[in-house]
């Protein structure tokens, strides 16, 4: 409530303004100096109370003169005055005059005949009035809601939560309080001045909650917190700040659904909108158009017919219009036949004049820039994100061990404004297959190979915008997408500097790491204390740089501090800061029987020689290809070999073979490479020469 404005009953002054004429608007009228305006203003303010006369005459250009009734009146006796009030026995008039650090504000509104005047002033100091639409200045005769019958069926089920206390943005540039609990308003531009004693409004909890939750989905794209708390509303600067009063009680506009004044979100002198609409549509929606106002947005109509109001094509309509009849509503810039509006909704609204913004985007719109689709190890899906502009793109990755993957994405609301286009592309950027169906969610089933997949997530259109549709200009907002993926296999460990995960973080594919290839990724020499190893794979510790020394294998698990490692035979061993080269493998690729599950102590270097000593690649030099001889102690008799350039290039990634086997280097240049083999327990290096 603003508690400066001070109400005055049955007293007038004398004021300058301009002809209320019912012809063609004229020219700005001039007023004078603003300092003289406000000598005028005070030195009749004296005399009227000197008289005690309850009326005084409004002077205007060229003789003609109309009584103005002053209903209140601010002073703070220095540079600041303000009155406002109405015109006598013109019913539905009021005016407003502010003058504040040397300029001049305010209105004269007849409601009636629908013109208004301006008052402004330029940047010499010279006040002037203006004619201009009405609508330019005030929301005057927003269509009502249809009357409410019933409570719906969505909102009787819904147990509301805490509705003095919901925030849609919590930390927002600016913020909208919806005041359902009554309010009583003393401001000059509403009642001609005379305070408002207005009513809690008629909404149920769970009404309340859903009215919400459309506006703040109306206004999701932008910085802009929507609450229902009045300390929340409190901290934020006059300026940044609209109360959205919910009430019965319609003083400020009888018969409408509700009223604002156009620009006001940034007046800075608490001066509120209204809605008088009951149940959710109607209330919600004339929220979003009332606040709207504020931001400076005018209303959308037609030219022919002409209609001030566009009710929509029977699926869509702009809420700047009136949308109670329709399940989409969204912001426009009007695309539809005979558009009497075209400006930009959604620029005006964050445009740096009211300090609100966009979002920051969210996510990555390439493939490039993807963000890791939240996946749990049971393979269920649950991201969420907001489309904030007209065409973002939101991309999200996720590894599959292939098979069928099922993904639904909605809006995580019970009124959403975006209509979701979803694709989901594979590893090269082709596409998989793609949903745009004719509701607002879309879903998507594939069944997919093992790899690596990307999921677009936009905003799209139906139809045709001129006619039976819309564009995607408006279809944005909040999306979650949930349903299955099935749990990618396991390629990686990750150590860590310090015991309980802390330090740095490395993970190693499943691979051969020596002490050079572990200091190129950041793991120093005896330097890693802890490791989570997932399932499918194990890990293999050597005390030395180059695969030798003691080792010890890891099944797949998480140990969180290698200070105290339990063995299998129940004995302990310190193995912190200890490992000089690494082997991440297939899990149980050689292990014994007795210590599947358990870290298990390995073969020494001496023992190891013995095993080495088996190992033949030949021919060598070769042409095409190469066999592969060697003792495995893996239970299965596996093998595991790699190909590197002489610069450390990998040209054959690691890859399971059986003794005997033939390996085929036909994609090779000539030249001379670097064959490494890995017999379950330890790796040997060896040269071979292409012809």
């Amino acid at each position: 409530m603003n508690t400066m404005l001070k109400y005055i009953s049955g007293t007038a002054f004398l004021l300058m303004a301009a002809a209320i004429t019912h012809g063609q608007q004229k020219a700005p009228y001039r007023l004078g100096s603003t300092a003289g305006i406000l000598q005028d203003l005070r030195s009749q303010s004296k005399a009227i109370n000197a008289r005690l006369v309850s009326a005084a005459e409004l002077k205007v250009d060229a003789g003609t003169v109309l009584t103005g009734k002053v209903n209140a009146r601010r002073t703070d006796g220095k540079g600041e005055e303000l009155v406002a009030g109405e015109i006598e026995n013109v019913p539905g008039s009021s005016f407003v005059l502010d003058i504040k650090n040397g300029v001049l504000t305010g209105n004269i509104v007849l409601r009636k005949t629908k013109k208004a005047y301006k008052y402004y002033t330029d940047n010499t100091g010279t006040a002037y009035v203006k004619e201009v639409p009405v609508d330019s200045i005030l929301c005057v005769d927003y269509t009502p809601a249809p009357p409410v019958t019933a409570r719906t069926a969505s909102t009787a089920a819904v147990v509301a939560q805490a509705v003095t206390d919901l925030q849609s943005y919590p930390g927002g540039n600016g913020v909208v309080l919806l005041d359902f609990d009554g309010q009583y308003v003393t401001s000059a531009y509403w009642n001609n001045g005379n305070p408002i004693n207005a009513a809690a409004s008629t909404l149920t909890d769970a009404e309340k909650q859903e009215v919400w939750e459309l506006v703040s989905e109306d206004y999701r794209p932008f910085l802009l917190n929507i609450t229902t708390s009045e300390a929340v509303y409190n901290t934020y600067p006059a300026n940044r700040r609209m109360r959205c009063i919910f009430t019965p009680t319609n003083t400020a506009a009888p018969g409408s659904g509700g009223v604002a004044y156009l620009g006001s979100f940034n007046w800075g002198n608490e001066t509120p909108c209204w809605v008088f609409n009951g149940g959710v549509k109607g209330a919600g929606d004339a929220a979003s158009h009332e606040v709207g106002h504020t931001f400076g947005l005018s209303h959308d109509g037609r030219i022919s017919p002409a209609e001030g109001y566009y009710l929509g094509n029977g699926l869509w309509a702009p809420i700047m219009g009136a949308g109670y009849y329709v399940p989409v509503v969204h912001w426009s810039k009007g695309e539809y036949a005979s558009a009497n509006n075209t400006e930009d909704d959604l620029a005006k609204i964050a445009s740096s004049t009211y300090g609100v913004g966009y979002r920051t985007d969210d996510y990555g719109g390439t493939i490039g820039a993807a963000a890791t689709l939240a996946v749990t190890a049971s393979g269920a899906v649950n991201s969420t994100g907001v489309i904030e502009r007209t065409g973002d793109v939101d991309i999200f990755k996720f590894t599959t061990g292939g098979g069928s993957i099922s993904l639904n994405f909605a809006t995580p609301t019970r009124q959403p404004n975006l209509d979701i286009l979803a694709t989901l592309y594979n590893s090269s950027g082709g596409v998989v297959t793609s949903a745009n169906p004719s509701g607002l969610p879309a879903s998507l089933s594939a069944t997919l190979a093992a790899g690596t997949y990307y999921i677009a997530v936009t905003g799209t259109g139906y139809g045709d915008p001129a006619t039976n549709g819309y564009s995607n200009y408006g279809s944005l907002g909040s999306y979650a997408i949930t349903g299955t993926v099935p749990a990618p296999t396991a390629t990686a460990a990750t150590v860590y500097k310090d015991c309980n995960y802390g330090g740095y973080a490395v993970s190693l594919p499943v691979g051969s790491y020596t002490l050079a290839q572990l200091n190129a990724l950041g793991v120093l020499n005896d330097d890693v204390s802890s490791i989570k190893i997932p399932s499918g794979l194990e890990v293999v510790l050597y005390q030395d740089y180059n695969f030798t020394g003691a080792a010890y294998i890891f099944p797949a698990s998480d140990f969180s501090c290698l200070v105290t490692v339990g063995l299998g035979d129940g004995t302990t061993v310190n193995l912190n800061d200890w490992a000089s080269s690494i082997v991440v493998r297939a899990a149980g690729s050689a292990r014994k029987a007795s210590a599947v599950g358990t870290v298990e102590k390995v073969a020494t270097a001496e023992e190891d020689s013995k095993l080495q000593s088996a190992l033949a690649v030949s021919p060598n030099p070769f042409v095409n290809e190469v066999v592969v001889k060697a003792t495995s102690t893996a239970k299965d008799g596996s093998l595991y070999v790699s190909v590197y350039s002489m610069d450390g290039k990998t040209v054959l990634p690691l890859k399971r073979i059986v003794s005997g086997d033939k390996l085929s280097l036909s994609n090779l240049g000539t030249g001379m490479y670097l064959i490494k083999i890995f017999n379950g327990t330890t790796t040997e290096t060896k040269k071979i020469v292409k012809y």
